[in-house]
């Protein structure tokens, strides 16, 4: 069975919407871990929204009451904390490193790797930019770092109120460059160059577009094949986050 936060997490990456059910689940997202402590009338005034908009989003997501929805939330983040443990434990990386098709060596790779977690780790949060399908694969990357405490969320155009900030880590997920035509004026605006920037591209004339100007790239060779860039993407992702992992979690 999926657990809580990874349905919260589908709903918002496909969300159309600047509504209720948008910013309920993006304060869940956000708090996730300190909601666990939440009664339903500290819920309702820390999300800044009326009761019955609370209790429409509890609906939608199959309970009845705060308190069913709230032993949910306790439960799966205990689930999946374990399954995090039991999958990371003597993990290898290895395996991941000699299926990826990028321009590094495996060295050079985990490098870039191991300073883009140290970058998460310091981070307040993580913002993933991409098209429907790089996004959809990225909710277990989500999934494992928000229940370790890291606020990971995706980038939704409609969201006025967004803005970027130098305690953000950006991962901009794009094979062709399209996502960035769409979007990287606007997200500039939206002071995207205060944040750390890691472009993840087959297309490396988007580096320097409209001044984006990424910290880190990887370069995913191949051209703009969409099935090879989804499968190198979910590659990337999960190597991101066994590292992260192993670097911060394993010897506690």
């Amino acid at each position: 069975m999926e657990i809580l936060i990874s349905r919260i997490l589908k709903y918002l990456n496909g969300c159309l919407n600047d509504d209720h059910m948008y910013r309920i689940g993006s304060f869940v997202v956000k708090h996730y871990n300190e909601i666990c402590q939440y009664d339903l009338e500290q819920f309702i005034k820390s999300s800044k929204c009326s009761k019955e908009e609370v209790q429409d989003f509890f609906y939608h997501l199959g309970f009845h009451s705060y308190e069913e929805f709230h032993q949910q939330l306790i439960i799966d983040k205990q689930i999946r904390l374990d399954q995090i443990n039991a999958r990371m434990l003597h993990t290898s990386v290895d395996k991941f490193l000699s299926h990826l098709n990028i321009k590094f060596s495996k060295e050079e790779f985990l490098h870039t790797i191991d300073q883009i977690c140290d970058l998460i780790f310091h981070a307040k949060r993580v913002v993933i930019v991409g098209a429907l399908y790089p996004s959809s694969i990225a909710v277990d990357f989500q999934t494992d770092l928000i229940t370790l405490g890291k606020e990971v969320i995706e980038y939704h155009h409609f969201d006025k109120s967004f803005t970027f900030s130098e305690d953000d880590v950006v991962i901009f997920i794009t094979a062709t460059g399209r996502t960035m035509e769409q979007n990287a004026k606007k997200m500039v605006n939206q002071h995207l160059c205060d944040a750390y920037v890691v472009l993840v591209t087959q297309n490396t004339k988007y580096i320097q577009f409209e001044n984006v100007c990424p910290d880190y790239v990887v370069h995913v060779l191949g051209t703009f094949d969409g099935l090879e860039f989804s499968y190198q993407t979910m590659m990337i992702l999960d190597l991101l986050r066994i590292r992260y992992y192993q670097k911060f979690y394993e010897e506690e």
